[in-house]
This record gives structure tokens, C-alpha cells and sequence, in this order.
């Protein structure tokens, strides 16, 4: 394997170095430059004059453009100010529903808290009685204090019949052990 290194190595062989740039500091003949006229931009007054004519006979219809522009810019500014104030008309009307009817629910709750309706009560629907929240939270701290398990305080409730808190669905270990904390 050396011999196949020392043989490639051996292969290349020195190229030349590049050529030198010419002495005058550029890459490029005499011949093939371009003179300082070349690079000059030389006007021709005659172009210089039809380039204003143009530019004269343009003047007119880009005033006119100019204004039409301006009448569509007012045009959309008014429109605008239109939409803005119809968006406040609408705000506030929207405002003004749920005002009166924040109204009406505290006026209906208000006619409902009398003494008829003194507190929330659950009701147990197999056995007819009727159950408050702090009733049951009572009922599962007891039970914990006697070192039942959230799975049996949960089937527990289940089997006598005491809704939830909601009144939806049914009682969960999970649920008891949350009212534990």
C-alpha cells in the first residue's frame, strides 16, 4: 500500500506558475482597453430637447391622473369614516343587549331568592331526600377519617343514589379524591 502512496504521490508533477500580470498594473492589452471617449455617456442636445418635448406634452396628463387620485383617495377616506361609525353604532348596540339582559337574569334572580329557595339542595333520587353540598362533603370526610379509599366512597354515593354536585353523571374515585385536597 505504501508503494501505490509513495507512486501517486510520485505522479503529479509541478505545474508552472501562472503568468504575471503585465507591468502597467492591467490585465488587459493596450489594444484591447477602451479609450476615455468609449467610456464617456456623450448627449446629444437634439435627444436632449425631444426628451423635454415629451416631457411637456406628458405634463398635462399626469396632472390630470394626479387629481383623479386624489378624488379616489377622499372617495375612500369618507368611506372609511362611514365604516368606523357604523362599527361604533354596532358595538354599542351589541353593549346595550347584554346590559338589559344582565338586567333581566339579576332582576329574575332577585324575585327568585326569597325564602322559598333558601339554598341549593341536592336530591337523592332512590330515596327522596335531599342532600346539600356541604351534607355530602361531610359524608366523604367521614368516610376518610375512617380510612375508606376514594373507590369506595365513590361507589358509596353510587349506591344511595346521591347525584353529583351537577346533577350529571356519576361519582368517580377521581372526583372524591379532588374534593379531598
Amino acid at each position: 500500500m505504501s508503494d501505490f502512496l509513495r507512486n501517486l504521490r510520485s505522479s503529479h508533477k509541478k505545474e508552472a506558475p501562472l503568468p504575471r500580470k503585465n507591468p502597467d498594473g492591467n490585465f488587459y492589452s493596450k489594444t484591447e482597453r477602451r479609450t476615455l471617449n468609449d467610456r464617456r455617456n456623450v448627449t446629444d442636445f437634439d435627444t436632449v430637447d425631444t426628451l423635454a418635448q415629451h416631457l411637456g406634452d406628458a405634463l398635462p396628463e399626469i396632472l390630470e391622473n394626479m387629481t383623479t387620485l386624489a378624488e379616489q383617495v377622499e372617495r375612500i377616506a369618507a368611506t372609511n369614516e362611514l365604516t368606523a361609525q357604523s362599527k361604533i353604532r354596532q358595538h354599542n348596540a351589541v353593549a346595550d343587549f347584554f346590559n338589559n339582559l344582565n338586567k333581566m337574569l339579576t332582576e329574575n334572580t332577585e324575585n327568585n331568592t326569597s325564602k322559598d329557595h333558601p339554598q341549593k339542595v341536592t336530591t337523592s333520587y332512590a330515596s327522596g331526600t335531599h342532600y346539600t353540598k356541604d351534607d355530602i362533603l361531610s359524608i366523604i370526610q367521614n368516610m376518610r377519617d375512617q380510612g375508606a379509599t376514594f373507590s369506595i366512597i365513590a361507589d358509596y354515593l353510587k349506591e344511595k343514589g346521591m347525584p353529583t354536585f351537577s346533577g350529571k353523571g356519576e361519582w368517580h374515585a377521581q372526583t372524591i379524591h379532588r374534593l379531598c385536597k
